[in-house]
């Protein structure tokens, strides 16, 4: 059973322990309220330092993918989609919460958009064999100089995991042209509604 769950020493430990604690849940089909192994079992189980587990329990508690409950133990909670990381667990999302990340994304996306009027940033529109793939690179274009880059991290995190999923089908294309020309015009209206279209 060991050898299931052991792992390579990596610089970032904490995030190959989060991934492995996870996959052990899933492994050993527990349930919401399930109590998982103590820190030392964890230890020796996936044959880390304590405190690599410890770091990594923190990160999936932060999450609210656990539970810990002070003389008790570390439970296995039911998190909110959003709060679920795929880079972190990389678990596969179902339909419900990809279409949830893509509302966070197009809200994400509209909100650096407006933000770079305000700086009056003009980005360039770079074609790519995928409109998507193009709108990315436009919203990080203009991200470059918005004080708050928590958007632009967030936008970038649900696109790549939204990808990696194969979200964007061809019958779900952006109108770049469209959003160009708004833009430029200081529509603000305009892309609201725009932006609504795809929400």
């Amino acid at each position: 059973m060991k050898d299931r769950y052991q792992i390579e020493t990596l610089p970032r430990m904490f995030e190959q322990v989060a991934k492995q604690i996870v996959s052990y849940i899933a492994a050993e089909q527990l349930p919401e309220g399930s109590k998982i192994p103590t820190e030392r079992n964890l230890s020796e189980l996936l044959e880390v330092s304590r405190s690599s587990v410890r770091e990594g329990l923190r990160v999936l508690e932060l999450l609210r993918f656990l539970e810990s409950k002070q003389g008790e133990g570390t439970f296995v909670a039911e998190p909110p989609p959003f709060l679920i990381p795929h880079l972190v667990i990389a678990q596969p999302l179902h339909e419900a919460a990809q279409r949830h990340y893509f509302g966070v994304l197009i809200m994400c996306a509209e909100t650096i958009v407006f933000l770079s009027l305000q700086k009056q940033i003009d980005g360039e529109m770079r074609k790519t064999d995928n409109p998507w793939m193009s709108l990315k690179e436009w919203i990080v274009s203009i991200s470059t100089q918005i004080e708050n880059p928590y958007y632009v991290s967030l936008f970038t995190d649900i696109f790549d995991l939204l990808w990696g999923n194969d979200y964007f089908s061809s019958d779900m294309v952006p109108d770049l042209e469209e959003l160009i020309m708004l833009y430029r015009q200081g529509n603000q209206l305009g892309l609201r509604e725009w932006f609504s279209r795809l929400a």
